[in-house]
């Protein structure tokens, strides 16, 4: 039986059975403790049967940065679902003594299985899932009654190094630490994107995704500059191309903005969001969108880094029109039949060809034919002794289509 992706035995589903609750029985806590598993199984399940799957990963994260300097990895806040579907919130702070000379080693938050038969609760410094507080609660209803001292469970998150001994843990990878320098300073893995349910848990794809906003904008600007400067002189197939980059552009500067903003959006939207974008710019190359790669959260960086670069390189693509478009000079044609036109810089020319598009009612045979003879193209200084001596300059081609 599948549940969830994972394959439970026989003896696992029944640890995750509801209670039966009758008249007279004799209640204890294990009867508790069981419609707890179930509560919390059954919610689980639900989840990702309904929104596609189990994830895990965090949704805040704060790494305490002095720390760093003098060999220690603190954690101030932490906020997430551990693989195993266990939700947990951590405000006091988890400290983890970094040895000098230590190298490319990931840290991990750390909490115990649930194993059926052995004690989850203990202290805080005891490996057990959750470690006990007291506290006192009042009656909410009646202001005028004591409080009871009752003792609570949190979970025992704790911190722990890759290569420590961590059988029974289920884990969550959030930073990778470089180096630990002589002076005893921590050097961190910048480019190290933690386990993520929510993108803004990581401040590099915060950073990476206002990048891409500025670059987005940036070429956005960039195009419609070209098409205000090119309405008079390019083809109507290289503004259209302009324009198809503004509208894909205008497309997704709106979902940009609003992910900005909103850092809480799932990580899972968030790719996909992504990888839809570079879909579109894949088209302006032109190719065919890559297929996108899965989602592994304790690899996130191998991912997403490639994603992110992809999207630098297509936004910064230099386009270079395929169609120049030439406007021509007017002002003798009716006294002289001279058209005129010029190339500012011949050597933008370079592995092009000039190509002479002309429109007449007579018919293509017939243009064909007489067209070539009937013009002459040259050089400004040459068309007087060309046209007194009936020399036609350059030769004139007929192409069986037009051109691409």
């Amino acid at each position: 039986m599948n549940h969830g992706g994972k394959y439970f035995e026989e003896s696992n589903l029944r640890r995750h059975r509801k209670v039966v609750w009758s008249e007279g029985m004799f209640i204890a806590p294990q009867h508790f403790q069981q419609q707890e598993r179930y509560n919390h199984h059954h919610l689980e399940q639900y989840i990702a049967l309904t929104q596609g799957g189990l994830r895990y990963g965090l949704s805040t994260l704060e790494i305490d940065q002095n720390r760093l300097q003098i060999g220690k990895v603190a954690v101030t806040q932490c906020r997430g679902l551990f693989p195993d579907g266990t939700y947990f919130e951590s405000t006091r702070e988890l400290i983890l003594d970094v040895k000098q000379g230590t190298l490319d080693k990931c840290v991990y938050l750390a909490l115990p299985m649930t194993v059926e038969g052995e004690n989850e609760y203990g202290q805080r410094d005891e490996n057990r899932r959750y470690f006990n507080e007291s506290v006192s609660l009042f009656d909410a209803s009646d202001s005028g009654q004591n409080s009871v001292e009752t003792r609570v469970a949190e979970p025992n998150v704790r911190l722990f190094l890759e290569g420590d001994e961590m059988t029974g843990m289920t884990l969550i990878p959030i930073a990778k630490i470089l180096e630990s320098r002589e002076s005893g300073q921590l050097v961190l893995d910048q480019s190290f994107i933690p386990a993520c349910l929510q993108y803004g848990a990581s401040s590099l794809l915060i950073e990476r995704v206002k990048e891409l906003l500025v670059l987005t904008q940036t070429r956005a600007n960039s195009v419609v500059q070209r098409i205000g400067a090119g309405q008079d002189r390019k083809s109507e197939q290289s503004l259209m191309r302009e324009y198809l980059w503004l509208q894909t552009l205008n497309r997704w500067l709106p979902w940009l903005h609003l992910t900005v903003k909103n850092t809480e959006l799932s990580l899972d939207d968030f790719y996909e969001g992504l990888v839809k974008f570079s879909s579109e710019l894949a088209s302006f190359k032109p190719s065919v969108a890559e297929a996108p790669e899965p989602l592994v959260r304790d690899d996130l960086q191998t991912v997403l880094g490639k994603l992110f670069t992809r999207l630098r390189d297509q936004l910064s693509m230099v386009q270079s029109d395929n169609v120049v478009e030439f406007a021509w000079d007017t002002k003798l044609f009716e006294r002289r039949r001279l058209l005129r036109t010029s190339v500012k810089d011949i050597h933008l020319m370079d592995n092009r060809r000039f190509v002479l598009a002309v429109e007449s009612s007579i018919g293509t045979s017939a243009l064909a034919q007489i067209f070539p003879t009937a013009c002459t193209l040259c050089g400004l200084g040459q068309v007087a002794e060309l046209v007194r001596n009936g020399l036609s300059g350059i030769s004139l081609n007929v192409l069986p289509v037009a051109p691409n």
